[in-house]
């Protein structure tokens, strides 16, 4: 059994947020301050999510809402209600076979969250691997798996080199085998948001955001340079490149939820067609109001459980 766990195994278990009254916070004059591209809908944000949970209960995943887990929790599920970026649950965390990796948020308007999902972790009984220390700041949107023991970790705008540091100690004393560390350009967010895999032999990339060159640690140690593209494909990944335009709509940020099974934003019909012909079943969900705050489904979904 490996360190990771993949992204394409199929997904039992899911920590989620439904979103309630802090989208209230989301106006046009303080949009900005919460990190949101525009001010949101919060009627039309809470029925989109609820029908996004909704597909993925009808796919037979359990979901686990925060407010559900931490109902005995009343100052939890307070402090909940004044975070209107914990919808984007992925940051928060990411959870390996070793136990979970417990982020710190770059923007402090976010600190407050890890506070949150760690409790509701807890009451999962999921074993702590690492929680990040400042100066370190690390996000889940940076984390990814490419198979089950390999984690590729986006390096630049929310997640700095110190917390490189941090998860290649926590990682090589656990028993991660190679770790790939990957510069992102000051425009990109997160990782998730240039690349995912779908499965183990496909992927999707944004080329322009991944063009510095990746330095691999394999058992703790750095063991090469390598450019990233490149690196994928001879992983042995047929890739399928998302246009700047395709990226900003979030092409590359689908959640799987088994092999060559995804759930991703409907409005990018070409890399939808290009998946599909690559025997992906894509479902798509309508993310014209969840995509305010920056984020597609992967980042609304904190996986806990895959096969």
């Amino acid at each position: 059994m490996g360190w990771c766990y993949s992204e394409y195994g199929r997904l039992r278990t899911v920590l989620m947020h439904a979103p309630g009254r802090e989208l209230d916070q989301v106006r046009p004059a303080t949009y900005a301050r919460y990190l949101f591209a525009d001010a949101v809908d919060p009627a039309q944000f809470q029925k989109d999510h609820e029908r996004f949970v909704d597909t993925l209960r009808s796919q037979g995943i359990n979901v686990a809402l925060l407010s559900e887990i931490l109902r005995e929790q009343s100052q939890l599920v307070a402090a909940a209600e004044r975070l209107p970026n914990l919808v984007y649950s992925r940051d928060t965390a990411a959870v390996t076979r070793a136990g979970y990796i417990l982020a710190r948020m770059k923007n402090p308007v976010r600190r407050s969250e890890t506070r949150i999902v760690e409790a509701a972790l807890r009451q999962l009984a999921l074993p702590m691997l690492m929680k990040a220390r400042a100066p370190a700041t690390i996000e889940g949107g940076d984390i990814v798996f490419l198979d089950d023991g390999t984690l590729l970790l986006g390096v630049g705008n929310r997640t700095n080199r110190m917390a490189l540091q941090e998860l290649i100690n926590a990682g090589s004393g656990s028993g991660l085998r190679r770790l790939v560390a990957v510069p992102l350009p000051a425009t990109v967010i997160h990782l998730d948001g240039t690349m995912m895999v779908v499965d183990r032999d496909l992927g999707l990339v944004h080329r322009r955001s991944l063009r510095n060159m990746s330095s691999v640690f394999e058992n703790g140690r750095l063991s090469s340079r390598v450019r990233f593209v490149e690196f994928l494909k001879r992983s042995g990944m047929r890739l399928i490149e998302v246009t700047d335009y395709e990226r900003q709509r979030r092409a590359t940020n689908v959640i799987g939820i088994g092999p060559r099974k995804v759930v991703g934003y409907a409005g990018n019909a070409r890399v939808k067609r290009e998946l599909t012909e690559n025997g992906v079943d894509f479902i798509e969900i309508d993310g014209a109001e969840l995509i305010r705050g920056f984020g597609g489904p992967r980042c609304m979904t904190l996986p806990v459980l895959r096969d």
